[in-house]
């Protein structure tokens, strides 16, 4: 289980730094902060489950305004 934990760890940091990169693609930002989120509530449920107690590692993302020049 720590090894799983671990790797959900790692796998949020990753996807926080793509989601939070400038340069991310917007056409990706959508499927990177859901992923994020899902990660995110995974490693809270099994924190919790295990006992442990610290604060909420969910991250709530809001989405930039659509811009057409962007694209």
């Amino acid at each position: 289980m720590d090894e799983y934990l671990t790797l959900l760890r790692r796998t949020l940091k990753r996807l926080e730094q793509a989601v939070f990169d400038l340069d991310t693609p917007p056409r990706d930002l959508a499927a990177l902060s859901r992923r994020l989120l899902e990660v995110s509530r995974e490693i809270e449920r099994l924190e919790g489950k295990d006992g442990a107690s610290g604060p909420s590692v969910a991250v709530e993302v809001e989405d930039d305004g659509f811009d057409e020049e962007a694209v």
